[in-house]
C-alpha cells in the first residue's frame, strides 16, 4: 500500500493529466473515462447520454458522443451529418473523434481544427492553424511542437554526462544485469505487450539474470491508478515507476524526467545492457542514457507504430488518408533510424524482420524471438465444462463455444465472427445440433466492444453472443479452456500482416483447435519447422468461410484432435524458458 504522501502526489498527477486531456481532446477524455467503467455500465451510460442530449437544443454533438460510447457508430455519424453547419464545440470534437473531418465546420475553434489535422497525421498543418489564429504560443501548441521535434531525424534527448555510472566490463561468468525501458506493465495493464514483457523478465530471472523494468513517466497514475506505488514486484519481477511531483508539460520534458529516473536506477543496478521495447520514445530514453553512461542499448520492435496508428482509424477513408500522412512518414523514418543506431535489434516475426531490413537494419543484427508460452500451460488442464464452471460462464450444457480472449479493437476482426455465427444460426442447411449448441464468447475489452454488442443485437443473436469483458490475467487460461474452438479472424491491415499476437500459440499450448485469417504473421505462428500448418486458415474477412470452418470442426472430432495434438507439439518448441536463451546471447554480444 503506498504511503499517504505518495497517494497525495498521485492525486495531483492524475488531476494534472485529466486537465491536460480536457484541453487536448475533451471528447476522447469522456470516452476514456467511460472505458474504466464495467462494460454494461458503459453501454447504459452512452445510451442515457444519447437520450438526454437528443431532447436538448443544440445537443446533437453530445447525443452523437453518447451513441459512440454505446457502440452505435453509424448513429453517431448520421446525427453529425444531419447538422453539418453546427457551431457547437462538442459537434466539432466528436467529428474529430469519429475521423469525419468533412463534418467539421470552418468556424470551429482553432484548437479543434488543429486537433483534426493532428488526428489525420498532418502535424505541421496543425501547428500552422494554431499559429494563424494566434494560438502558436499556447500550452497545447507547445506540446504538439515538442512531439514533432521528437520525430525529427537526428534529434536526441539531453542527458547529463555520467560515464562514471557505467558498469565495469562484465566478468566471465558474472550474471547479466539489464535495465528494461517499457511503456506499461502488469498489474495495471493487461495486454499482449505487458504479458510478453512479464513472461520474458520472469524467464530471464530463472536463468539467473537480474532485470529491472522502468515504465513511462506518469504511468500508471495517468491511466487512473491513483493507489500505485513507486515499485511493484510481481512473480519476482521488479517494475519501477516514474512518478514525479509534477508532470512535464511537453512530451520531451516527460521523457527527460524518465531519463533522470533511469540514471538513478543505473547507479543502483549497474546494468550491462539497456533494453528498450517499442516504441521510439523508449528508444530515445535508452539512447540518451547510453550516451551519458556508455552502456550499450538494444531495441525490441514488437510492432511498427505507424501501422498500428493507421489501423486504429475508424473509417476506410481515414485509413487511406492516414497511410499517406506526414506522421506515418516521420514515424517510419524515426523508428528506422533508431533501430539502425541500436547495438542489436530483436523482433517477433520473420515478416517484421523483413520490414526492418527494408528500413536499413542489417539482417545479421536482428534476433528473432517469437511469442512463446509458459510451460505451466501444458499442465493442469481441465475439461471444457469444468473450465466454464470455474470462470462462471453460464452456457447450456453441451454448448459449442467459439471465440477468443483478446483485446477488442477493430482489426482483430471479431465482427466477422459475429456475422459467421449469425449465418450458421439462420441457415437451414446448418446441422440442427450446431444451431442448437452454438455460442460465441469474446473475452476482453477495447474500443470495438460496444460495436460488437450492437451488431449482435442488430443480427438478433444477442442471446448467443457473450461479452464478459476484461478478466484477471490468472483467469485467462481457464477462459480459453472454456472454448471448444479459438478464432483469430484478423482483418487485412499492415499491422495484421506483420505483428504476431500471443493468443494463437497459447491456445495451441492449451490444446485448443484454432481458426485464423490467412495472413503472413498469423500463418507463421502456427507453422512447424518442417512447414506443417496446425490450424484452419480462412480467407481474410470472410464470414462465409469462417462459418464453414466452425461447422467443419463442430462435426469432426478427429480433425479437432489432430489439430490440437499438432498445435501442442508446435507450442512445446516455443516455451519462454527456451526462447530467452536468444536474449542472453544477444545481450552478451551487445555488452
Amino acid at each position: 500500500m503506498p504511503s499517504p504522501r505518495r497517494v497525495a502526489l498521485n492525486a495531483r498527477l492524475l488531476l494534472q493529466s485529466a486537465l491536460q486531456h480536457a484541453v487536448d481532446d475533451p471528447a476522447l477524455l469522456v470516452v476514456q473515462v467511460s472505458r474504466r467503467l464495467p462494460f454494461a455500465v458503459r453501454i447504459r451510460a452512452g445510451g442515457t447520454l444519447r437520450a438526454i442530449a437528443s431532447a436538448l437544443p443544440g445537443g446533437v454533438g453530445a447525443a452523437a458522443l453518447g451513441a459512440f460510447m454505446a457502440g452505435d457508430v453509424r448513429d453517431a455519424q448520421s446525427r453529425l451529418a444531419a447538422d453539418p453547419y453546427s457551431r457547437s464545440t462538442m459537434h466539432a470534437e466528436v467529428s474529430v473523434l469519429l475521423d469525419r473531418p468533412e463534418l467539421l465546420s470552418s468556424e470551429a475553434p482553432a484548437t479543434t481544427r488543429a486537433r483534426s489535422a493532428w488526428s489525420r497525421g498532418e502535424m505541421r498543418e496543425a501547428l500552422e492553424i494554431l499559429d494563424a489564429e494566434g494560438r502558436g504560443s499556447s500550452t497545447y501548441a507547445r506540446r504538439l511542437r515538442s512531439e514533432l521535434q521528437l520525430l525529427r531525424p537526428g534529434h536526441r534527448l539531453e542527458a547529463p554526462f555520467a560515464r562514471p555510472l557505467a558498469s565495469a566490463p562484465r566478468r566471465e561468468g558474472e550474471p547479466l544485469r539489464v535495465l528494461h525501458l517499457i511503456t506499461n506493465s502488469l498489474p495495471y495493464t493487461q495486454s499482449g505487450y505487458s504479458l510478453r514483457t512479464h513472461r520474458i523478465l520472469r524467464a530471464l530471472g530463472e536463468r539467473g539474470m537480474r532485470s529491472v523494468a522502468l515504465t513511462r513517466t506518469g504511468y500508471p497514475v495517468m491511466v487512473g491508478k491513483m493507489l500505485a506505488d513507486d515499485i511493484d514486484v510481481i512473480d519476482g519481477v521488479e517494475y519501477r515507476r516514474v512518478l514525479p511531483t509534477a508532470l512535464g508539460t511537453t512530451p520531451e520534458e516527460r521523457l527527460d524526467q524518465e531519463v533522470d529516473v533511469a540514471l538513478d536506477v543505473v547507479r543502483e543496478l549497474r546494468p550491462h545492457v539497456l533494453h528498450a521495447t517499442t516504441d521510439y520514445r523508449n528508444a530515445l530514453v535508452a539512447q540518451a542514457v547510453s550516451a551519458a553512461t556508455g552502456i550499450p542499448w538494444v531495441l525490441e520492435v514488437r510492432g511498427l507504430m505507424e501501422q498500428t496508428w493507421v489501423a486504429s482509424r475508424h473509417t476506410v477513408q481515414a485509413r487511406s488518408a492516414a497511410e499517406g500522412s506526414e506522421k506515418v512518414r516521420l514515424v517510419r523514418e524515426r523508428e528506422g533510424e533508431l533501430a539502425r543506431n541500436a547495438a542489436a535489434v530483436v523482433t517477433l516475426s520473420s515478416t517484421m524482420a523483413e520490414q526492418l531490413v527494408e528500413r536499413g537494419v542489417e539482417r545479421d543484427r536482428i534476433t528473432l524471438v517469437p511469442n512463446g508460452v509458459d510451460e505451466a500451460l501444458f499442465e493442469d488442464h481441465v475439461e471444457v465444462a469444468d473450465a466454464r464452471r470455474e470462470v462462471g460462464l453460464n452456457l447450456p450444457e453441451g454448448a459449442f463455444a467459439v471465440g477468443a480472449v483478446s483485446a477488442l479493437v477493430d482489426y482483430e476482426g471479431f465482427e466477422t465472427l459475429v456475422r459467421a455465427a449469425a449465418r450458421l444460426l439462420s441457415d437451414p442447411r446448418t446441422a440442427p445440433d450446431l444451431r442448437e449448441r452454438l455460442h460465441v464468447v469474446i473475452v476482453g475489452d477495447g474500443v470495438a466492444a460496444p460495436g460488437l454488442a450492437e451488431l449482435a443485437r442488430e443480427l438478433g443473436i444477442q442471446e448467443r453472443v457473450h461479452l464478459p469483458g476484461r478478466v484477471p490475467v490468472a483467469e485467462a487460461r481457464r477462459w480459453v479452456e472454456s472454448l471448444d474452438v479459438v478464432t483469430v479472424p484478423r482483418l487485412d491491415r499492415a499491422v495484421s500482416r506483420t505483428v504476431t499476437p500471443q493468443k494463437p500459440i497459447e491456445a495451441l499450448a492449451l490444446g485448443r483447435p484454432v481458426i485464423l485469417s490467412d495472413l503472413p504473421a498469423l500463418r507463421e505462428t502456427v507453422t512447424d519447422p518442417d512447414g506443417g500448418v496446425h490450424a484452419v486458415l480462412i480467407p481474410v474477412g470472410s464470414a462465409a468461410h469462417l462459418a464453414a470452418a466452425i461447422a467443419e470442426l463442430a462435426g469432426d472430432d478427429d480433425l479437432k484432435e489432430r489439430l490440437a495434438a499438432g498445435g501442442t507439439a508446435v507450442a512445446r518448441e516455443r516455451t519462454w524458458s527456451a526462447l530467452v536463451a536468444r536474449y542472453e546471447h544477444m545481450y552478451g554480444t551487445a555488452a
